[in-house]
């Protein structure tokens, strides 16, 4: 037995390097889930690189319909029907005969005649129609018990739902099963694959997110997590004057932070201060926008002096934004993985856990940040996630997606109304492992960004800040009243 590549993007991970050579691999699903494209794009990428691969068609459709199909796809070549190491058979005017065992026989003729490394049958559901349930039964034992014989492996497809693959023979005798789904979330349709069985080798279970694209088809597997079972005390500054000595240095570094707040107080402006400070140490820095194109954040920050496409260029900050109306969770965590490790990525700020929610029709926020922060923290990558809240005064709520938990650090941003006037305000409410400044701090956005006020006593003569409506404490309040005692 051999591993051999799958010839889809992604899934060689997901299957543990690929698929076994002898097996038998059911490709299943409902109409338009891409199982012909998997099957041709699995046929293509094994002749590119040397196998002798036999496709079987069938359906009634003509080799230059098909080819006309696929052809559109990058990974189809001609030259690979023309040099015979892809060669198409069709079966269709046998089906239609009605004449089942028939085919065996003339699949068995080709097999030996070609010897395949690879081979497709597609669909091969259509070739039990004229059969009962104990005759199709039969039929399917005696073509996969001479599918052992061939050394080969071969891809089946069949149309099935979720509900009627495990009452088909065919799930008995096949090695593997891969089902692909279409399903409606957030009003947009997802393709899923999930892998059912495997035999002999292990696998990434559950559902996997993937797109049918210009290159074909796309899967997107798994973070691979490595435990990080050395936890650093090293302190990381956030550049944000006041905020370091607030979390009595700064924040740990390998740690992920939440900034939380309502639009305006000043989350992605503090955020971009711990990557600023990560780039003046060389540090480089990975900035993850669901909500602004790289563009609008040069060119909003450059009201700060901050000139981004400058550090684009030596490589020390990096920005990453979906390109489509919609972004896969495991394509926003593959694209951040692929960022990190070719530039040494140390520092990463996720704006917002909202935006990339508002974008990703298959998961939710909590599950995405779940995912991202194990990911981040096995490299001991010092991470901030921004979320914004919706309530402009007085939010009982420090998020709106459920993520606090997972945070080490929680600062809080709000607005306080004083005398008919909004300020804004800060806190930190947690910082797991360190100890830190209880108290809330009148924040200022200045020409130069983000500045706390430590030793200002402006809120200390108010109480129920974050309420939004503070009210003076009761020694200021008698004070108003009758003045100070004597």
């Amino acid at each position: 037995m051999k591993q051999v590549s799958t010839g889809i993007p992604g899934l060689d991970q997901i299957l543990d390097d690929g698929f076994t050579r002898p097996s038998t691999v059911l490709i299943a699903g409902t109409a338009g889930t891409g199982k012909t494209t998997f099957a041709i794009q699995s046929l293509f990428a094994a002749a590119n690189n040397g196998e002798k691969c036999l496709y079987f068609s069938a359906i009634s459709e003509p080799i230059a319909m098909l080819s006309g199909y696929m052809s559109k796809f990058s990974f189809y070549d001609q030259s690979l029907y023309e040099q015979e190491n892809l060669i198409y058979f069709d079966l269709s005017s046998e089906i239609m005969k009605n004449k089942t065992y028939d085919l065996l026989d003339i699949i068995d003729e080709n097999v030996e005649a070609i010897h395949p490394d690879r081979i497709a049958i597609d669909p091969i559901t259509t070739m039990d129609l004229p059969l009962s349930e104990n005759e199709c039964r039969q039929f399917y034992f005696d073509l996969f018990v001479g599918m052992k014989g061939w050394n080969s492996l071969v891809l089946v497809t069949g149309e099935f739902t979720k509900e009627h693959l495990p009452t088909s023979p065919i799930s008995y005798v096949a090695d593997a099963i891969i089902y692909l789904s279409n399903e409606l979330k957030k009003g947009r349709r997802v393709r899923y694959l999930d892998v059912l069985k495997m035999r002999g080798q292990d696998f990434a279970s559950g559902k996997h997110a993937y797109r049918i694209t210009n290159d074909g088809i796309i899967t997107y597997p798994s973070l691979a997590i490595r435990e990080n079972e050395i936890a650093a005390r090293e302190r990381v500054g956030t550049g944000v004057t006041g905020l370091d000595q607030m979390m009595n240095g700064g924040l740990i570094r390998g740690t992920t932070s939440l900034l939380t707040g309502p639009s305006g107080t000043g989350k992605t402006t503090t955020g971009m201060h711990f990557i600023l400070e990560g780039a003046r140490r060389s540090e480089p820095g990975l900035i993850v926008s669901f909500e602004e194109g790289a563009a609008q954040l040069r060119r909003d920050m450059s009201s700060f002096g901050w000139d981004l496409q400058s550090l684009e260029d030596n490589h020390t900050l990096h920005i990453l934004h979906p390109s489509d109306d919609e972004v896969y969770a495991g394509e926003s965590l593959l694209q951040i993985r692929d960022c990190v490790e070719e530039f040494n990525v140390t520092r990463v700020l996720i704006d917002s856990i909202n935006g990339f929610a508002d974008v990703s029709p298959d998961e939710d926020g909590a599950s995405y940040v779940h995912k991202l922060s194990r990911y981040l923290k096995s490299r001991n990558i010092t991470t901030v996630f921004v979320s914004e809240t919706r309530d402009l005064l007085g939010s009982k709520q420090i998020t709106e997606n459920g993520t606090s938990h997972v945070m080490d650090t929680v600062v809080m941003l709000r607005y306080v109304e004083i005398a008919s006037e909004l300020r804004r305000a800060i806190s930190v409410l947690k910082m797991r492992g360190s100890g830190h400044d209880t108290g809330i701090h009148e924040i200022e956005i200045t020409d130069n960004g983000m500045a706390v006020k430590i030793d200002e006593t402006a809120f200390r003569r108010y109480e129920g800040i974050f309420s939004g409506v503070p009210r003076l404490t009761e020694a200021e309040a008698f004070v108003r009243a009758f003045g100070k005692r004597r």
